[in-house]
C-alpha cells in the first residue's frame, strides 16, 4: 500500500463481512459502532485512523476483529480519503460484499443481512443504495453530547428521525443528471431529505404545479431505482434541487478492483448494477455538542469544506431542538417502513 500502513496486529478475516471505515477522534461513539455491526453480522473491521488524538487508534487496536491502518506522513484525508478505502478494498475486498459506513453510521438492512445478501445475489445486483437517516434527540443541537452521563446508549439518547412525508418535507429519490453520470456512473439516483436537509436547505423555490406533481408522483422512495427517467424528471431534478444535500451512500457493495469513490462513498467511477432494495444508515452526525461542531468547521474536511457546519455556528439552529411534528421515534427496522425495502418479490 502506498498511502497506508498497518498499526498493530493484522486481524483480517477473509470469511467475515468487511466493514471499511475512516476514523478521526471518535472514541466516544466507537463502542456503539462496533457493537452495532457485531450484532447484524460477523464483521472484519478494516479501519483507517486518521491521526486521532483521543485514543481512537489504541482502542481499535485492542479489538479482536479490527485491523487498524494509519496514513503515511505524505498522505492526508482531504486529498486521499477515497484512495485509502480503495487501497484497502483492492487488496482485501474484491468480489466480496462489503459495508462502507462512516463511524457515525449504523447500517440497517430491510431484512436480516444474510437474507439480503442472498436476495441481491439472486437479483444479480452489485450495490444496495443506502439512505442516510439523520438521528437526533429532543434537546437543542448544542446539547447533543454523547455519552451524557446518564448511561443511555447512543440510539436511546438520539432516537428521532424524519418520518416519510409528502414534498416538500420527507425524503425523495430523484434521477442524477447526465453530466454527473458521465463522471460517476453509480448510482443513477440521489436521495434527499431528513433533518439536515430540513435545517440546512431552504424549501425548493419555484416549485410550480407541474414540478410538484413530478416530485410527488415520480420521486417517491417506492419508485424503481433503475427506472429510466424522462427528460422532465431530469429537468425538475436539476432545477429544483440544485445545491441540495446528498443523503445517498453506496453502503453495501461488491467491490471491483480499481474502482474508486468520488471522495466519500456517495458515488463511484464504475457502473454498478443497483439492487431494487434500499437500506439505511442511521446517521448520528452531532455527538459532541457545540465544541464538536466548532471542531468540524475548523477542520474543514466534510463536504463543501464543512460549510454546513459553519452555517450552524453562524445561525441560531444550534439552540433549537430538531424535533418537529414530522419526527418519529426509531424502534427497529420496522420503524423505517416507507424509507427502506427488500428486493421486490422476495
Amino acid at each position: 500500500m502506498t498511502r497506508l500502513e498497518i498499526f498493530g496486529p493484522d486481524r483480517h478475516d477473509p470469511e467475515a463481512v468487511p466493514v471499511i471505515a475512516l476514523a478521526h477522534n471518535e472514541a466516544n461513539i466507537l463502542p456503539d459502532f462496533l457493537a452495532h455491526y457485531r450484532k447484524i453480522c460477523r464483521p472484519t473491521f478494516l479501519i483507517v485512523d486518521d491521526r486521532s488524538t483521543d485514543g481512537t487508534a489504541e482502542l481499535l487496536a485492542d479489538q479482536p476483529d479490527v485491523t487498524v491502518f494509519r496514513p503515511l506522513p505524505h498522505s492526508h484525508f482531504k486529498t486521499d480519503k477515497a484512495a485509502w478505502r480503495g487501497e484497502i478494498m483492492d487488496a482485501l475486498c474484491v468480489d466480496r460484499w462489503s459495508l462502507v459506513p462512516d463511524l457515525d453510521e449504523h447500517f440497517v438492512p430491510p431484512v436480516p443481512l444474510e437474507d439480503l445478501l442472498r436476495d441481491v445475489d439472486a437479483e444479480g445486483a452489485e450495490v444496495v443504495l443506502t439512505l442516510m437517516v439523520d438521528m437526533y434527540g429532543e434537546m437543542p443541537l448544542a446539547d447533543h453530547v454523547y455519552p451524557d452521563g446518564s448511561g443511555r446508549p447512543l440510539g436511546d439518547l438520539f432516537p428521532f428521525f424524519d418520518a416519510p412525508a409528502d414534498f416538500p418535507e420527507g425524503y425523495i429519490m430523484r434521477p442524477v443528471t447526465p453530466k454527473v453520470l458521465a463522471a460517476n456512473p453509480s448510482p443513477p439516483v440521489i436521495f434527499n431529505g431528513g433533518a439536515r436537509h430540513r435545517i440546512f436547505y431552504p424549501k425548493p423555490q419555484g416549485a410550480g404545479p407541474l414540478a410538484r406533481w413530478v416530485v410527488r408522483h415520480r420521486f417517491g422512495l417506492d419508485r424503481p431505482v433503475n427506472a429510466r427517467p424522462s427528460w422532465l424528471d431530469v429537468r425538475v431534478s436539476r432545477k429544483l434541487f440544485s445545491g441540495s444535500l446528498n443523503c445517498t451512500k453506496l453502503g453495501l457493495l461488491k467491490w471491483q478492483k480499481g474502482m474508486r469513490f468520488a471522495g466519500g462513498p456517495h458515488k463511484a467511477d464504475t457502473p454498478l448494477r443497483c439492487s431494487e432494495a434500499i437500506a439505511a444508515f442511521l446517521h448520528y452526525p452531532l455527538t459532541r455538542g457545540r465544541a464538536g461542531v466548532e471542531y468540524i468547521a475548523q477542520r474543514g474536511q466534510h463536504a463543501d469544506d464543512s460549510e454546513h457546519y459553519k452555517r450552524l455556528l453562524d445561525g441560531g439552529a444550534l439552540e433549537r431542538t430538531p424535533v418537529y411534528d414530522g419526527s418519529k421515534r426509531y424502534a427497529g427496522p420496522e420503524s423505517l417502513r416507507g424509507l427502506i425495502r427488500g428486493v421486490p418479490g422476495r
